[in-house]
This record gives structure tokens, C-alpha cells and sequence, in this order.
């Protein structure tokens, strides 16, 4: 063979093997990078549960069952409360996020019950002044009933007849007994005397009782 064509034909040999080797190398890395990539998706699905809220056994969020009557217990003594059954046990089972949907509850419960105490006190208010209008207009308006009419009578009859009853019982006093009837307003504040202190008439007093004679004295 000639010696550039063997030379050629190396060449090309030598070319090849290096694409070969060349494209290995790619398929190499890819294999590599495919590996590194699922061992740290496994890495990272782990971290993912540990690092996830802890989960509770059912023995730690559940209560458990209730005693049975007729079963043997440790103590012998007598129940002090009658009460059937345990009732609301939701506060030792409750998590957090039911809590605070239970108080969002009670929150709006309590404001609906509020809103409608409300209502139903204007409702009231209205009724009354609606009543006190009405009651307003009958007196100014509407002729008095027969009753009423008749109570008035009645009450002005009464009055005159105590009054004259009175008038009639004083004339009769005073045409049988001369003297004036005792009074005990009037006959006990006529006797006293009203006392009125004055500050300058008692200065007056008191200077002249405790102030030194006056005489006159005559020298030789």
C-alpha cells in the first residue's frame, strides 16, 4: 500500500475512535447527571417528611372508650354525680385550627343574637311611641267615653261633698265652742321668741363688761 493512502486511512481510524470516545464521554455525563439528579429528589423527599409536621399517634387525639356499667374498677367509692355519659369532650380532642373555627362560630352566633335584640328593641320603641301618639291623639281629639265621663262625675261629687262636709263640721265648731281650736303649728312657734345675735351688739357687750371704769380722778 502506498504510504500516504496508509497514512490517510490512519488518520480517518484515529478520528473515529476519538468521536467514539468523544460521544461516550457525553453519554457518561448525562448518566451521571440523571443519577445526582434522583438521589437528591430522594434526599429531597425525605428532608420533606422530616421536616413536615409530626403526626400523632390515634391513642394521643382520641379519648378513650367510656366505662361500662357493671365492669370492676379499682375504687369502691360511691359516684358523687348522676351524669350520663361524658358530654362535650371536644376541648381535649380539638387541634388548634378547630378551635379557632369553633370560636369564628360562637363569635357569629353571638353577633346574630345581638343584631336581633337590637331589632326587636326598635321594634319595641316604635310600637310604644306609635301607642303614645295614638293615646295623644284620643285625648285632643275623640270625644270621653261614657265611663270616663261618669268616673269625673264621680270624682268631683266626691270632692265637693268632703269639702262641704268640712265646711259644715268647722261652722258647727266654731257655733258651739267660743275658743279657738288648739293648733299645734300655730300655738307652739307664737310663745317663742325669735333670738337674733349680732356680731357688733355683742363686741358692744363684751367691751363694756370687761373694759375699766371710767372716773374721774382729782390731784391735790
Amino acid at each position: 500500500m502506498h504510504p500516504l493512502i496508509e497514512s490517510l486511512s490512519r488518520r480517518k481510524i484515529d478520528r473515529s475512535t476519538s468521536s467514539h470516545t468523544s460521544q461516550r464521554k457525553v453519554m457518561d455525563e448525562k448518566i451521571r447527571l440523571k443519577e445526582e439528579q434522583e438521589e437528591f429528589k430522594v434526599l429531597k423527599e425525605e428532608m420533606d417528611v422530616k421536616v413536615g409536621p409530626p403526626k400523632r399517634d390515634e391513642w394521643m387525639t382520641t379519648l378513650p372508650p367510656e366505662r361500662k356499667p357493671g365492669v370492676p374498677t379499682q375504687t369502691t367509692k360511691f359516684s358523687r354525680t348522676s351524669k350520663d355519659g361524658r358530654g362535650d369532650t371536644s376541648i381535649w380532642t380539638d387541634n388548634p385550627s378547630e378551635r379557632a373555627q369553633k370560636a369564628k362560630m360562637n363569635n357569629l352566633e353571638a353577633y346574630n343574637e345581638a343584631a336581633a335584640l337590637a331589632s326587636t328593641d326598635q321594634e319595641n320603641k316604635i310600637t310604644n311611641s306609635d301607642a303614645a301618639l295614638v293615646d295623644e291623639y284620643n285625648k285632643r281629639k275623640r270625644p270621653k267615653s261614657l265611663v270616663e265621663k261618669h268616673r269625673e262625675a264621680a270624682r268631683t261629687s266626691s270632692s265637693s261633698k268632703k269639702k262641704s262636709k268640712q265646711e259644715r263640721a268647722k261652722e258647727e265648731w266654731e257655733g258651739q265652742h267660743p275658743w279657738k281650736p288648739w293648733d299645734r303649728e300655730k300655738d307652739l312657734t307664737a310663745g317663742r321668741q325669735s333670738v337674733k345675735l349680732y356680731a357688733e351688739d355683742m363686741s358692744q357687750g363684751l367691751a363694756s363688761r370687761f373694759s375699766s371704769g371710767t372716773f374721774q380722778r382729782n390731784f391735790l
